[in-house]
């Protein structure tokens, strides 16, 4: 159980750097993206085992896809941060597996519970609360990281199913893909690249990395059942609490049961 805590501390330590570095800074976000994939794709590359075959070109592809997923993410994801805070739209993240799980469905013929079905539709239930044509702009950041975080879901779903089974080093692929096109948006934008705010995207991409580690360690003594849905709601509900004691956050009555809605949702989609 403590593994799984430390997975919870290190999702939620994500999302409020991202926080500080947006309210301390107005330059671009993009060199801190940079320095996390840097330390993403060299622990990659020292887990990849010696002597493995090439990947096969279909993997290849899929990993530059997902790298490219990966990066957009992670720059709505920010943007989703500062504009609508942190626990809606680390919430949201977290409800879009709702993506790969139809994908699951209409795609590879599995099969869902009743349960999880009403996880779906209480997942997009949530999104009608936010759905405020006063706040279009907001609602807007939230629909786009419902769907980029779904397609990036769905992507290692489909590596999953239909991939060689060489996940070191299609993961590899992904974060060094991930670190070229942040590479070349930095390049192409002319963006100044501060050493400063690539360092803080190092240290970033420590908890980035390690919350996964944790997670699967986690595993070895807890059943799957049961950590799924403990660190998808645990997160949510952490973050929730850096919203209103660090970040100030006033939810009104229709967040809070807009929060109650997604944690919910996110237990029935982890039910097996």
């Amino acid at each position: 159980m403590a593994y799984l805590v430390l997975s919870i501390l290190c999702s939620v330590l994500i999302a409020n750097l991202l926080m500080a570095f947006n309210r301390r800074s107005k330059e671009s976000v993009l060199p801190v993206f940079l320095g996390n994939y840097l330390v993403a794709a060299s622990f990659s590359l020292i887990s990849v085992p010696g002597m493995q075959p090439a990947l096969p070109w279909g993997d290849l592809g899929l990993g530059v896809l997902t790298g490219a997923f990966f990066l957009a993410n992670f720059w709505v994801y920010q943007r989703s941060i500062i504009i609508n805070g942190l626990s809606l739209s680390v919430g949201v993240m977290r409800v879009a597996m709702i993506i790969p799980v139809l994908l699951a469905v209409l795609a590879f013929g599995e099969k869902i519970s009743l349960l999880n079905g009403l996880g779906v539709v209480l997942g997009l239930a949530a999104f009608s609360l936010k759905a405020d044509p006063k706040e279009l702009h907001n609602f807007l950041w939230i629909v786009g990281l419902f769907l980029i975080s779904g397609l990036t879901d769905a992507s290692l779903k489909i590596y999953k199913e239909l991939g060689s089974g060489q996940e070191s080093a299609f993961v590899f692929v992904i974060f060094a893909s991930a670190f070229v096109f942040t590479l070349l948006a930095i390049l192409l934008g002319k963006l100044p690249l501060r050493i400063k705010s690539v360092l803080y995207g190092c240290v970033l991409g420590i908890p980035n990395r390690y919350s996964t580690v944790f997670f699967l360690k986690g595993l070895d003594s807890v059943p799957a059942a049961l950590a799924y849905p403990l660190v998808a709601v645990s997160i949510v509900l952490l973050s929730i609490v850096c919203d209103i004691v660090i970040w100030n956050k006033r939810p009104s009555t229709r967040d809070a049961l807009l929060w109650a809605l997604m944690a919910l949702s996110l237990v029935l989609l982890n039910l097996k």
